[in-house]
């Protein structure tokens, strides 16, 4: 049972220093929604909550059998008992402080279909232009073509229908 005990503990230890240099997002679950992938909310099993986990019910286990406990029973229901504590307390750090500050991009940040914009090279015919759009806060160029094949002039204001291969298919924008 020390065996076990010490092995998550030195795991977990090993793991936490690791993740905290290099990063360890790529470990976290979420839901899926009919193929998409979704973001409901914080998972209670991220990274950081597992490994606080695991390595808290390696040491306090440790040291229960160290200081004389003799009910294996008790010191793995105890050990796990601080180690799901540990994690929800981890957990509820990473909801309430990191998570809620995470502006992290979403795929429909890229969605920029119904986006304004406003043409800084014009468009000749079946040619491609230029256009400046403002994207959370920031203004963007991005290349734009006619839908229609028309010409529009520098300075008119467009609308993109869809993109493709990074190249926006607009029309004039008329309120």
């Amino acid at each position: 049972m020390m065996t076990l005990f010490a092995v998550c503990f030195f795991v977990g230890l090993v793991l936490t220093v690791l993740v905290t240099f290099f990063g360890g997002d790529f470990f976290e679950f979420h839901g899926d929604t009919g193929g998409a992938h979704s973001h409901g909310g914080p998972s209670f099993f991220n990274l950081s909550s597992l490994l606080a986990s695991l390595t808290v019910f390696g040491g306090i286990g440790y040291m229960l059998n160290e200081v004389g406990m003799t009910s294996s029973l008790l010191i793995l229901l105890i050990a796990a008992g601080a180690g799901l504590f540990v994690g929800w307390l981890f957990f509820l750090f990473y909801a309430k402080v990191i998570y809620k500050h995470d502006d992290s991009m979403r795929e429909d940040d890229f969605d920029l279909t119904g986006q304004l914009g406003k043409l800084i090279a014009p468009i000749n015919g079946n040619g491609f232009g230029e256009m400046v759009i403002v994207m959370q806060g920031t203004k963007r160029s991005i290349s734009a073509r006619s839908e229609l094949g028309e010409s529009i002039t520098k300075g008119a204001r467009v609308v993109i229908l869809h993109m493709e291969k990074g190249v926006a298919t607009v029309s004039k924008f008329s309120e």
